[in-house]
């Protein structure tokens, strides 16, 4: 098994400061407040700065980059990435400011947060050859040094854990979680094989 942590670029102040053209009021419908789905009007800041909001990752539009991969037979993950969110500054702040004395929603960009953030999804095949969740984690910080050392300690675990052992360890327990609904599952994984009381941590928006 190979897990190949991959070389990606961890932003401490991700800003957006350029200004953009053809703005609609349409384009600031959708603002994702909880995570990092990218609307309209975003995706043209994001676009002006040359972030990365293309990789064809869980078909969303935002700035995420591949995190690990994985070569094995019976493990593989169903994604891995580090995620972005910038705040505006300069011209782009101006031209939102003013924007918004005829488009109100165009202060949730105004109120925007920088956040950071990470996504890893494990699975697994039983012997029975059904696939189950191994391990299905989510965290992001409005914080940057808080969110650097977490991440620090979470690739430790990552790179260290037998995955294998993991995951037989935990489809041994299937009995425990296999009945349990929605996030319960995953909180009870998380749990088990690294200590975390929920499986995700997640920051509003603005």
């Amino acid at each position: 098994m190979r897990l190949a942590r991959q070389d990606y670029l961890l932003i401490s102040n991700p800003l957006c400061l350029r200004a953009v053209e053809n703005l609609d009021k349409e384009d600031f419908q959708y603002f994702d407040k909880d995570g990092f789905e990218l609307n309209q009007a975003e995706r043209k800041f994001y676009s002006a700065m040359q972030y990365p909001i293309n990789h064809p990752i869980l078909n969303h539009v935002c700035w995420q980059e591949p995190w690990f991969e994985l070569e094995d037979d019976n493990l593989f993950l169903d994604h891995s990435l580090i995620l972005h969110r910038c705040s505006y500054a300069e011209y782009a702040f101006e031209q939102l400011t003013k924007i918004s004395k005829e488009i109100p929603q165009a202060r949730m960009l105004l109120q925007a947060k920088q956040k950071w953030g990470y996504d890893f999804d494990l699975n697994a095949t039983a012997p029975s050859g059904e696939v189950f969740e191994v391990l299905h984690i989510e965290h992001d910080n409005v914080n940057y040094e808080m969110f650097k050392n977490q991440l620090i300690c979470i690739e430790y675990t990552i790179r260290h854990m037998d995955w294998k052992d993991a995951a037989q360890r935990v489809w041994n327990k299937r009995d425990q979680w296999k009945d349990l609904k929605g996030f319960e599952q995953n909180h009870w994984k998380a749990n088990f094989l690294i200590g975390w009381s929920k499986s995700e941590s997640l920051e509003k928006a603005f």
